[in-house]
């Protein structure tokens, strides 16, 4: 796996700084810089956040190339860099390390080869510093230097702030100063005279747009991070609000909602042991459909098709709009407990279950979020396979609290791939993918091309192409949610037709 990097005690001895072993993995990228000494042209971009001074970030910030910007969804996001003084010990600062906050794109330059002036080149991993902060790990004449990053958790002082623009019937909510995973996943809005939530849409960067007429309206927001801690800022506008003006919330990463503490008696009741190195535990609620044999589960809103063949099994779930985040969670696994400090009556004891997401559970909104309407946002659910459901908790229960949380996903082969669509619209099902699951990026090479093309998610597991690939055999690079990237060369050979599967040799 590209991008995988074993870090050997000589190795850490020659970076010369601690890492800590369970956090995320490092991985490997290269960095540049701009803006000037005093990181004045690094104003603005493509996350919207503006001064940067003034916003937070200061000089501690980086342009990400397309393989991390992921469209605007990294905005906000950390990441701790070093410089690699394995491979170039001369350029870099002993014994330092920096944590950049991503609040610009770095934008191609394909007339440029991808290792000599084209760095933000797909798929290369990539951060444009502010020059004070690559400055701070590395020597300006480097120019650029080899480096290894890791997501990781964002501090921020105060709240978080909102900054309204637009006009009526169309609200854009810059949202900034978010602590914890710092990028987020997804945002709703309620004014004071509405009854519901309503899901915003990521309009550009870190801006979120609502499409109702809510002048006059104090407003509240409901916030989820990309590590689907959730918070909610009540009244966080005032009535009195104009296009144009800010606003300081009081609330802050610390206090975000399904965050789970799990004390030694919680672990008791729920009777299974959980490795509190892991991804945090999170609560949610979970129902059945599919039937008795799973069945009903078959195909679905990530477009996998027979789950049986495709490796999926009965274990899986359609998850809520709070989870689903528009197909990018498809393939994506969860453990799942049943909550019994809540419900032990209904919960089998020492039980859990590896589920992946294969479907969407569509909101009911004519229904109660607590009465039926167990799907509509910002409500995180799983509606489980029945045999899954089963094998956690009693039939007879219809709906359980649980406990979840975001893990690998074990697969058995490669990954397949299944190629329909016609001449110039390739679309490609990428399934069976193992490691983080869920896929963030797809790159697509035919034998007679040069540079490797961006695929575009038309939706839930099936990636686009546009170009005429008939007679070419076709290489793939794909990168998950975690950010490790595979390559498939040649994964499909030159006489394939749309319509047919094939299965690679590469698996995370």
């Amino acid at each position: 796996m590209e991008g995988l990097f074993a870090l050997s005690s000589f190795i850490l001895a020659s970076i010369f700084i601690s890492i800590d072993a369970t956090s995320a993995p490092w991985l490997q990228a290269h960095s540049t810089f701009y803006g000037g000494s005093d990181a004045s042209g690094t104003m603005g971009g493509a996350c919207g956040y503006g001064n940067l001074y003034t916003d937070g970030y200061k000089t501690n910030t980086a342009a990400l190339s397309t393989a991390l910007f992921n469209d605007g969804k990294s905005c906000g996001g950390c990441y701790q860099i070093v410089c690699d003084a394995t491979k170039v010990p001369q350029w870099c600062r002993k014994g330092t390390s920096i944590t950049i906050t991503a609040t610009n794109f770095c934008p191609p330059n394909l007339a440029l080869p991808n290792d000599n002036g084209g760095w933000c080149n797909p798929p290369r991993p990539h951060f444009d510093m502010a020059q004070p902060a690559f400055e701070s790990i590395a020597i300006y004449r480097a120019g650029i230097v080899p480096v290894l990053y890791r997501k990781v958790g964002c501090k921020r002082s105060g709240g978080i702030r909102l900054t309204i623009n637009g006009n009526d019937y169309f609200e854009l909510v810059l949202i900034s100063n978010v602590g914890g995973a710092g990028d987020i996943s997804s945002v709703w809005i309620k004014g004071s005279r509405m009854s519901n939530w309503e899901t915003m849409s990521r309009n550009w960067g870190a801006n979120w747009q609502s499409l109702s007429y809510l002048n006059g309206q104090s407003l509240s927001f409901r916030i989820q991070a990309t590590d689907g801690k959730t918070l909610t800022a009540l009244n966080a506008i005032p009535s009195n609000w104009r296009f144009g003006q800010s606003f300081k919330t009081n609330i802050k990463e610390k206090r975000m909602e399904g965050v789970f503490v799990l004390s030694s008696f919680i672990l008791a009741s729920i009777f299974i042991s959980i490795d509190a190195t892991s991804a945090p535990w999170l609560q949610a609620h979970s129902t059945f459909y599919g039937g008795s044999d799973a069945s009903g589960t078959m195909g679905g809103a990530c477009g996998y098709g027979n789950l049986y063949t495709d490796g999926y099994k009965t274990n899986t779930a359609a998850l809520s709009t709070a989870l689903f985040n528009d197909g990018k969670s498809c393939g994506g696994c969860y453990q799942i407990v049943c909550d019994a400090t809540k419900v032990p009556q209904w919960c089998r004891k020492g039980t859990s279950i590896t589920i992946t997401a294969t479907n969407f559970c569509p909101p009911n909104l004519a229904l109660p979020n607590d009465n039926g309407g167990w799907c509509n946002p910002p409500r995180p659910h799983f509606d489980m396979a029945q045999p899954a459901f089963e094998s956690i908790a009693i039939y007879r229960a219809g709906i359980v609290p649980v406990l979840y949380r975001k893990v690998g996903c074990k697969r058995s082969g490669g990954i397949r791939l299944t190629i329909n669509g016609n001449d110039y619209f390739e679309l490609v099902l990428i399934s069976n993918v193992g490691g983080a699951g869920d896929i963030s990026s797809v790159w697509i090479k035919g034998s007679r091309m040069s540079n490797w093309e961006t695929m575009s998610r038309n939706w839930g597991a099936n990636w686009q192409s546009l170009s005429y690939l008939n007679g070419q055999s076709l290489s793939f690079r794909i990168q998950a949610t975690d950010g490790k990237t595979l390559t498939a060369l040649n994964a499909i050979p030159s006489n394939w037709r749309f319509g047919q599967s094939f299965k690679t040799n590469v698996q995370f």
